[in-house]
């Protein structure tokens, strides 16, 4: 690994545990054992890795949900609409980058209109959006009522949101978590669809 690595990793875990405005550079550098002032012959300051940390964190994400739209687009029954949530939600709740980068972003997201702004279209615009095309389509094959599918949704992917963020103050709770998430979709199942 790199020096700039090191450093994209280091500030990742400070940044995620105290925040950006209580981590210094002196930290950071620090942790990986540089002194402070090193630190400017990778990046212009903590502001520009902060940078570094959304723009690279932001390609990672397209390229994921890339292949999560490839797989949603497949999805044709109930079953394959719970293998490929539960999926989903486990890799959110699990992927130690994924979760440090979210609890950046809720940390930051107060402070950066940019950050805010990924956070609203990660937690609302995208699962929504992408549920949206499932459910519309399922509603076609006669697999759902006819309904506004962008309000159903809504409806699904909200309580998601809630269990994902219950699991980042509990990561301890994992299990017990993803199972309440499986009672949820099972409801979900049982209370919308005409067909299985």
């Amino acid at each position: 690994m790199t020096t700039k690595e090191k450093l994209f990793e280091a500030a990742l875990d400070l940044f995620s545990e105290k925040g950006f405005a209580a981590t210094s550079v002196d930290e950071i550098a620090e942790s990986i054992g540089i002194k402070g002032p090193n630190l400017y012959k990778y990046y212009k300051g903590k502001d520009a890795l902060f940078e570094d940390l959304a723009t690279k964190n932001e390609e990672a994400y397209l390229e994921n949900m890339q292949f999560i739209n490839d797989a949603a687009a497949k999805i044709d029954s109930a079953e394959a609409l719970k293998a490929f949530s539960l999926r989903q939600i486990r890799t959110t709740m699990t992927v130690d980058k994924i979760r440090k980068m979210r609890k950046l972003c809720n940390n930051e997201q107060f402070r950066s209109i940019i950050v805010r702004n990924k956070l609203t279209e990660r937690e609302l615009t995208q699962p929504r959006d992408q549920y949206a095309l499932i459910f519309s389509n399922m509603m076609k094959s006669g697999l759902l009522p006819e309904c506004d599918p962008a309000l159903l949704a809504l409806e699904y992917a909200s309580p998601v949101t809630l269990f994902i963020r219950k699991c980042d103050r509990e990561p301890e709770n994992l299990e017990p978590i993803m199972k309440e998430v499986e009672e949820y979709i099972d409801f979900f199942i049982s209370t919308h669809f005409i067909k299985k």
